[in-house]
């Protein structure tokens, strides 16, 4: 375990600086750009109105007419606002990390022949994974994460506890996403079915501090990409070493 620890600290840092190259940075800005502008104009428009629909729709009306007992109804009504003001902040954290997930698909290519002509060279890669392939796959992912996410809605409204329902299946998503996006760049599909199964720790560890740092506002923006670089950094130390 303190190795895994130990190497994924040093895939962190590569990840680093590679993020850090004119190259990458111009990369890392289109999905900035793409995301901000667009959640940002959905939540200026309809945050508002939207946040008042699910108030008085999951409001409860207790009706008390005694004044000193009121105190009841305002605790309530102050537990479901902050309740809602924070699923609505977790969700447009969550929508803009989806938003960057479909874009880091189409630029991890770019993101891996990079690494691979800076750092690997020495190393053969021959995916054979067609670009269809890839596409219905990452399709069928988004429609079982859609799924899961229809399940838990009724969850997503209970206080303080619904946020983590939000997050539990993002988690899911961040993690298939990204490191097939990655792996289908550098193995062939038997071959990298083989190395889920043989290095998922390896691979858990360094997914769960990307995604925690995705949550971060801002930082959100800008850690799928930096995963790919990680993650890369990861798959192509484990192809080394084979």
């Amino acid at each position: 375990m303190g190795n895994i620890i130990i190497q994924t600290k040093q895939h962190l840092q590569n990840a680093k600086n590679d993020f850090f190259t004119p190259f990458m940075l111009k990369l890392a800005i289109l999905p900035l750009v793409i995301s901000l502008l667009f959640w940002a104009i959905i939540f200026y428009f309809f945050g508002d109105n939207l946040f008042l629909e699910l108030y008085d729709f999951i409001r409860p009306d207790l009706a008390i007419e005694t004044s000193w007992l009121s105190w009841i109804q305002s605790l309530l009504d102050f537990i479901i606002k902050a309740t809602l003001f924070i699923v609505l902040f977790v969700s447009f954290l969550v929508l803009s990390l989806l938003s960057n997930l479909i874009i880091c698909s189409f630029l991890t290519p770019l993101v891996v022949n990079f690494i691979h002509k800076r750092h690997y060279q020495n190393i053969q890669i021959a995916p054979d994974t067609s670009l269809f392939s890839s596409i219905l796959s990452l399709v069928w992912i988004y429609l079982v994460y859609g799924f899961f996410l229809l399940i838990l809605i009724p969850f997503y409204f209970i206080p303080f506890v619904g946020t983590l329902f939000v997050l539990l299946p993002n988690y899911w998503l961040f993690s298939k996403t990204l490191s097939q996006d990655v792996g289908e760049n550098i193995f062939k599909k038997t071959e990298f079915k083989t190395i889920k199964k043989t290095y998922k720790t390896s691979i858990r560890s360094l997914i769960l501090p990307l995604y925690g740092l995705s949550l971060i506002p801002f930082l959100n923006f800008f850690i799928p990409f930096f995963a790919l670089a990680a993650l890369t950094h990861l798959f192509f130390t484990i192809k080394q070493g084979d």
